[in-house]
């Protein structure tokens, strides 16, 4: 992230990246593929094993991401945050982790995140500095 000036950073299953950021849309032809958030300009599309928030996530989740459990959260220096809501990748779409999930998207904000049983784009984004 540092190298990259990313401000972002996720760590997951390709399956779970997958059904958080994509989805099939029922069309005049069949369904076709699309993105909830094609990236994180357009906000969060949930939760991942691993979720590295750089400057731009820490300033818009403010004290909310301060306030989370530290068995959820570590501080990593220089404005970087680790959340990670489950222990291990595999437990990713188990009841359980999908419950931490919510929990966790619910105290950070939803309007950060892409509602998946709307499916509606996050209406708060992180302020991004331009490229150069």
């Amino acid at each position: 992230m540092r190298r990259l000036d990313a401000p972002l950073a996720v760590s997951a299953l390709k399956e779970d990246f997958k059904g958080k950021t994509q989805r099939w849309v029922q069309d005049n032809a069949g369904e076709t593929l699309t993105f909830t958030v094609s990236d994180y300009s357009e906000g969060l599309a949930g939760l991942l094993w691993r979720n590295f928030f750089g400057p731009p996530f820490v300033h818009m989740f403010g004290a909310r991401l301060n306030a989370l459990p530290a068995q959820f959260k570590q501080n990593l220096g220089e404005d970087i945050v680790l959340v990670q809501p489950y222990e291990l990748p595999t437990q990713a779409g188990t009841p359980e982790a999908t419950a931490v999930e919510r929990q966790l998207i619910s105290h950070l904000g939803p309007e950060c995140f892409y509602d998946p049983e709307r499916h509606l784009k996050p209406g708060r984004r992180p302020e991004l500095k331009p490229l150069p």
